[in-house]
């Protein structure tokens, strides 16, 4: 009896990234879930606890460019059971951002396999880094 392949990742983008990097992920062939399309007034008044909660809680890999969420008592208690993948550098043109996100997925998809929990930098080359929780990175 053969096991069915792995189901490919499916992610959620926060309003930081915005609709532009959530069409060069999809134009890449990745399915994508943003802020915009799921909440009202394009998730303007979305709380980071509250968007994460939503996207993990579905098993998606949410992506953001906000270093400052694994400092936060209440975005990483929403972090209970879920990925959350932020540039380490967020301050990169839009295009150099998505190549960096798309490089990154086979890494994405191996750490998220690997640990159940995790808040995570992306960096150049496709490679990611486990920032949180600190024990095994």
């Amino acid at each position: 009896m053969s096991s069915a392949p792995p189901r490919p990742p499916e992610f959620f983008l926060e309003r930081s990234l915005g609709r532009l990097t959530a069409e060069d992920l999809r134009a890449a062939g990745h399915t994508v879930h943003t802020v915009y399309d799921l909440f009202d007034d394009d998730g303007a008044d979305v709380a980071d606890e509250e968007w994460i909660e939503y996207g993990c809680s579905r098993g998606w890999l949410c992506l953001t460019k906000d270093k400052r969420i694994r400092y936060r008592a209440d975005e990483i208690g929403a972090l209970r059971d879920g990925h959350v993948f932020c540039l380490a550098d967020g301050n990169l043109a839009r295009r150099e951002a998505s190549q960096r996100l798309v490089e990154a997925v086979p890494a994405m998809i191996r750490g998220s396999d690997r640990h159940a929990v995790g808040f995570w930098h992306v960096y150049a080359g496709g490679s990611v880094r486990r920032m949180w929780p600190r024990d095994a990175v």
